[in-house]
């Protein structure tokens, strides 16, 4: 008796669909008012609560940079790594928001190639991070490089390293291992980093020519002095970019994994902020996001279609 006289009261309380008899009536739902935008929860002892709060990341980024990053006439930024910055800030903000609007941009100077003369962003990128103008950087920072032993490293969002650039219309040249077979010769950059590379990974087999700077590396491709150019390949896609009479060939012969710089955790200043990117970038990882700014901004010059930065 009692089961039968409560069913009917908790079907009611529940809106079910149970039904106890052709009389009965179900009340109809009252109206709920839909619920708002709502932030990301964070940790309320973290850096990127910090961040939420405040309303704004500060983010230091190269100018000139394409495909990685370039400056538009409006301040804001396009490329691969304003791309990563612009899901760094909906992690802390939400979906809801444009991510521009809370992200500060810091302008760093574009990256000279190995061994150009000129300041080098990497240097204002750390000093921006350990000086408090900036909360992180993308500035070409490799992991595990003596550069950046005084800051935090992420994890890779990019796997990168030095390739060769050849005129368009040359077809001989695929691989490294053609230039050694047919004698060619590779300009490279007067006691850079590119040129030691070379030297190294070929056994000192290549043919080099090693002049002052990239432009006079670019003169030489031009007028047939050079078969190929090498730097880093960055350098390189942002050589097509301006000019497309040349393209990047060959798998990267050296293995450099670039990763968002940070201030060092000093007294819980940065607490769990190096973790909070890394569960980033792991996020958009799996969710293809990094594959499709991939495709979007690099494939056009790598002629790949990556899934993983560290591929």
């Amino acid at each position: 008796m009692f089961g039968a006289r409560v069913a009917p009261l908790i079907c009611a309380a529940l809106l079910s669909s149970c039904v106890t008899g052709p009389d009965v009536v179900r009340p109809s739902p009252s109206p709920t008012a839909s619920p708002g935008p709502t932030r990301p929860r964070l940790e309320l002892s973290t850096y990127q609560y910090a961040l939420q709060t405040k309303g704004k990341i500060r983010v230091a980024i190269r100018d000139a940079t394409a495909p990685m990053s370039t400056r538009g006439a409006n301040g804001t930024y396009d490329g691969f790594e304003a791309d990563i910055a612009r899901e760094i800030a909906k992690a802390i903000w939400g979906t809801f928001d444009d991510p521009d609007t809370h992200i500060d941009w810091v302008p760093l100077l574009p990256t000279p190639p190995f061994g150009h003369p000129g300041p080098d962003p990497r240097t204002s990128a750390i000093a921006a991070l350990t000086g408090g103008q900036a909360d992180i950087a993308f500035a070409g920072l490799v992991i595990g490089d003596d550069s950046t032993k005084a800051i935090d490293v992420t994890d890779p969002y990019l796997r990168t390293g030095q390739r060769l650039l050849v005129k368009k219309t040359n077809d001989q040249i695929k691989e490294l291992a053609d230039v050694l077979a047919g004698d060619e010769t590779v300009c490279a950059i007067k006691g850079s980093p590119a040129e030691q590379n070379l030297k190294r990974v070929t056994n000192e087999r290549a043919k080099i020519l090693a002049l002052d700077t990239l432009e006079f590396c670019l003169q030489a491709l031009a007028s047939g002095a050079a078969d190929a150019v090498t730097s880093d390949e960055l350098t390189l896609f942002g050589v097509v970019f301006k000019d497309q009479s040349v393209k990047v060939v060959g798998k990267a012969f050296t293995d450099d994994r670039l990763g968002i710089g940070l201030k060092k955790n000093v007294s819980a200043d940065r607490q769990d902020f190096r973790e909070f990117l890394n569960t980033v970038l792991l996020h958009i990882v799996a969710d293809r996001t990094w594959a499709k700014l991939y495709e979007t901004h690099l494939t056009p010059f790598t002629g790949l279609k990556n899934q993983l930065p560290t591929d």
